[in-house]
């Protein structure tokens, strides 16, 4: 009976020990589709991109309308001029494709800039959450991350480093 005793309890104990470490896991995108500061932003981030796409049409209709015009004249253009007007097509062409790329960036950049808040206020309540309920890692679904860690976590990378002699 003592042996059997013995036995359970050598089986039981590590169980316990490892049952003292809680785990959880989250949806960050989930939680963020649901932030009630998502309709503003969306919202800002249209009416910016309604900006763009006004300045990049005003300058589209103005390339197309000099390509149109050097179409119909080029034939009674001196060659001086047909080039001069080819250049500035071109250049035309490129401020299109740099209006284009600045646009892009700065509505990136924009949407980054108005989501910070939200996604700080995310990672406070996952800390608060995690601290306050006892939880030794948070893993996020979305990311296929860790978005919480312990101050309690063991961390066995000197294990680890000595067990492969490094230093």
């Amino acid at each position: 009976m003592l042996k059997k005793t013995v036995i359970f309890l050598l089986c039981v104990l590590p169980m316990a020990a490892f049952a003292q470490d809680k785990l959880g896991h989250i949806n960050t995108q989930e939680i963020l589709m649901a932030m009630p500061e998502l309709d503003q932003i969306e919202t800002k981030m249209n009416e910016l991109q309604t900006q763009w796409k006004s300045e990049m049409e005003k300058m589209q209709q103005e390339y197309f309308a000099k390509i149109q015009e050097f179409q119909e004249k080029q034939a009674t253009m001196p060659e001086s001029i047909k080039q001069a007007r080819q250049s500035e097509i071109i250049e035309m062409e490129q401020r299109i494709t740099t209006l284009n790329q600045t646009a892009n960036s700065d509505l990136q950049q924009k949407q980054q800039e108005m989501l910070m808040p939200v996604i700080e206020k995310i990672k406070k309540a996952i800390n608060e959450v995690g601290a306050e309920n006892n939880y030794t890692y948070i893993f996020d679904l979305a990311t296929q991350s860790i978005v919480y860690q312990s101050p309690k976590s063991n961390d066995i990378t000197a294990l680890v480093k000595k067990k492969l002699n490094l230093k």
